[in-house]
């Protein structure tokens, strides 16, 4: 009977509602008693804040060290409070603002609470020290050269040019006996095998006399103008290019009877990727074959690149050798009846006054034993003549000849305009 009673209280409505209630109770007054107790908390490392560093700037001096430069913090408060206190969300702050002279200065600090902490909640504050003792040396400055060596290199069929950079030098102030040991602020380009140009802005490493990294310890020390170095390594396409001539074929000269030599045969080149990318050749010069009266001639050009482009070989010059294999000459005199003109100007009449000219006809021996004089015509052009007496080019044809014959070699005749 006890226990249907005690089973009727405990399932009951009113039972829950009343048990729910006290252990609601247990808890506030479980976070009132503890969250509010008063405790003595300690925070440890608070770092300290300089203020008004600018102005020691403009005096001419600067910090160059503060002793400590954290703090230890002891108070009262509740825990609610003290959750909310750390050493990043507090800080203590000098003023340098009445900083006048150099050596050790020492200075009051004041402890900067959280803006969501109400100081009055705060009691029996102490700090691990009453003074920051702050070291004022007198600010110097001086120009450090700056060098921005590439060693990565380009990849295969690449090559890289002298880097540019700037500034070439940075101002950096702090203690004379620092800047003292500076002796060069050098870029580290970490970057290899390129095949692009590089541009980007990189930072510098100090470097002292000795050639060591200087002490980082001495950084903090100092200032400076630039931070970054923009540098640019240009980067090229290297490629062998052939040289080569351009022919005119004719009078028994064909490419089969024709041999070029030219030497050097390739010089490499250096260029833009995307200029570089179709040039295969370079042409030296146009030879007209028709005009070449021998069978073997040797001639120097002159090796001239587009201005984009660099010749990494060196040769300012190349030999081209022209043989004519295969071929034989004939050696002829036209008559004055097979001596023409034409385009003579208006009012004006022409009277050739060469009577023969000595021509030399090119083929193959057994194509020129068909040549005769009665094939052969020499033409002249006189519009660009004037009156009077006058050499004047002329040109050779030959007809009636089924071979690839010709006649080689620069012709003049004489011929006389006046008017009609």
């Amino acid at each position: 009977m006890v226990r249907g009673t005690l089973n009727k209280i405990f399932s009951s409505k009113a039972f829950y509602i009343v048990f729910s209630l006290l252990v609601s109770i247990a808890l506030w007054m479980y976070v009132e008693i503890t969250l509010n107790q008063i405790r003595r908390y300690e925070i440890t490392g608070v770092p300290v804040v300089h203020l008004n560093q600018e102005v020691l700037g403009d005096r001419n001096l600067m910090v160059t060290n503060v002793r400590p430069d954290t703090v230890d913090l002891t108070f009262m408060c509740s825990q609610s409070v003290a959750s909310r206190l750390t050493k990043d969300t507090l800080s203590v702050e000098i003023d340098l603002a009445n900083i006048t002279q150099t050596g050790f200065n020492p200075v009051r600090h004041r402890i900067v609470y959280p803006a969501n902490v109400d100081e009055d909640l705060i009691e029996d504050v102490s700090s691990s020290v009453g003074w920051i003792t702050v070291n004022i040396d007198r600010l110097s400055s001086r120009n450090i050269r700056v060098e921005a060596p590439y060693r990565g290199g380009a990849d295969e069929g690449y090559m890289t040019d002298t880097p540019d950079y700037g500034p070439r030098e940075i101002t950096v102030k702090g203690p004379a006996e620092v800047l003292f040991e500076i002796e060069v602020a050098r870029v580290q380009i970490v970057r290899e095998n390129l095949t692009t140009t590089l541009e980007d802005d990189f930072p510098f490493i100090l470097f002292d006399r000795n050639g060591e990294e200087l002490d980082e310890s001495l950084l903090s020390q100092l200032t400076f103008s630039d931070d970054l170095i923009h540098v640019t390594v240009p980067v090229r396409a290297t490629k062998e290019v052939a040289l080569s001539v351009i022919c005119f074929y004719g009078s028994g000269a064909t490419e089969h009877n024709t041999s070029i030599t030219i030497d050097p045969p390739m010089i490499t080149i250096a260029g833009d990727p995307e200029d570089i990318r179709d040039y295969n050749s370079l042409n030296l010069t146009t030879i007209d074959l028709t005009r070449l009266a021998v069978f073997s001639d040797t001639n120097m050009y002159t090796i001239d690149l587009p201005n984009n482009f660099t010749n990494l070989s060196g040769e300012t010059e190349a030999r081209v050798l022209v043989e004519l294999l295969g071929l034989s000459f004939k050696y002829m005199s036209v008559s004055n009846p097979y001596i023409h003109t034409i385009n003579t100007p208006a009012g004006y009449i022409a009277e050739v006054r060469t009577q023969a000219l000595d021509v030399r006809i090119r083929g193959r021996e057994e194509d020129l034993m068909w040549v005769t004089e009665a094939n052969i015509s020499v033409l002249a052009d006189l519009a660009d003549c004037g009156p009077g007496t006058q050499r004047v080019p002329a040109r050779i044809f030959i007809d009636g000849v089924e071979a690839d014959v010709g006649a080689v070699g620069n012709y003049n005749i004489t011929v006389n305009v006046q008017r009609e």
